[in-house]
């Protein structure tokens, strides 16, 4: 830093770096380049900038809920003030486990036998959970025994703040999950059903985990997926996404809703609103598009593949046509014109 200067006199010139606090406290200065120049009609505060033109004092550098991002603006906001340290929430941590005695390891060698499925749930769902920045707790598969079920779920509650389940919801004689997290755990179903396709028995559910540290019995969050892969994955986004942003505190809580054009007809479901996959470009007039995955079965994982978006679609007879607009929401980034 410079040693104190006394004010310049008239054609005086001194030298400062870029950044450097001006010691004359003048009012007006050249860059390097220009002392060459003879510059006329200099302007009063030209190429000054002000203590406190970034940052003023009682600004708030960041507010609770603002994100620390890749892009490193806020790093470099609280640097530039001097703040080492700032209080940030802890990132819950996510249990994930499949169940069926139908559902075998994904890499299993040799083919199935009759009834068996590979398990893609799992895989999927762990991805998903970690490109968001969770930590997941890989859990296997449970067989549709009560006690194994028990025993993987008391596992799961006490090494993850929110567990996830997929498959053994729906009402066959060997869905125990249900019963397992309320009779022998002594948890709370709050919902076990939801007016939507795909998804429809999605399941959500309390514990209470006695925490060591504080002597207290505090609740853990159940969420119990259907076991259609495509189920699985668009419930993880519109349920169980939004609370780990509120359990993170990250605002707002949820995908990013946009307003897209179909790119062709989409047939509404009589009873149900739908959540369809499909695959959101920006066309050369920077409007957002809207096309189907393609066929929209539950069970069909293909139909996530190259998905972007979820095309909101509210219950109805008809269809919505060509061009009509609707509201979809953002899985991942919008990609350019097919």
């Amino acid at each position: 830093m410079m040693a104190h200067q006394p004010p310049l006199k008239a054609a005086i010139l001194i030298v400062s770096t870029t950044a450097a606090q001006d010691p004359t406290q003048t009012d007006d200065g050249l860059e390097e380049k220009e002392v060459e120049i003879l510059a006329q009609g200099v302007k009063e505060g030209e190429n000054i900038r002000e203590v406190g033109s970034d940052i003023s004092k009682g600004t708030v550098i960041l507010a609770a809920g603002e994100q620390i991002s890749a892009v490193g603006g806020e790093l470099g906001s609280l640097a530039a003030v001097g703040v080492g340290e700032v209080k940030v929430y802890r990132r819950p941590t996510v249990a994930l486990l499949s169940t069926g005695d139908e559902v075998v390891e994904h890499d299993r060698p040799g083919d199935l036998r009759l009834g068996e499925v590979r398990d893609t749930n799992r895989l999927t769902l762990i991805s998903a959970a970690r490109q968001h920045g969770y930590e997941v707790v890989d859990l296997g598969i449970a067989s549709d025994k009560q006690g194994a079920l028990e025993e993987k779920l008391r596992l799961a509650l006490s090494r993850a703040d929110v567990v996830i389940t997929t498959g053994g919801v729906s009402m066959g004689e060997l869905d125990l999950l249900k019963p397992t997290i309320e009779r022998s755990l002594g948890g709370t179903i709050h919902f076990g059903r939801v007016a939507m396709k795909p998804g429809k028995p999605t399941t959500f559910a309390t514990v209470p985990v006695k925490d060591e540290s504080l002597g207290v019995r505090t609740p853990r969050v159940v969420f119990s997926l259907p076991g259609n892969p495509a189920s699985a994955l668009v419930t993880f986004h519109l349920f169980v996404l939004p609370s780990l942003h509120r359990l993170s505190g990250v605002q707002p809580a949820g995908l990013p809703k946009v307003t897209v054009t179909l790119s062709h007809e989409f047939p509404l479901d009589k009873a149900r609103p739908e959540y369809h996959r499909a695959i959101v470009t920006v066309d050369r007039d920077g409007c957002l598009v809207a096309s189907s995955t393609g066929g929209q079965r539950s069970s069909k994982v293909g139909s996530l593949r190259g998905a972007n978006g979820l095309v909101c679609l509210p219950k109805g007879s008809e269809s919505l046509q060509k061009g009509a607009k609707a509201e979809a929401l953002l899985m991942g980034p919008v990609r350019p014109e097919l």
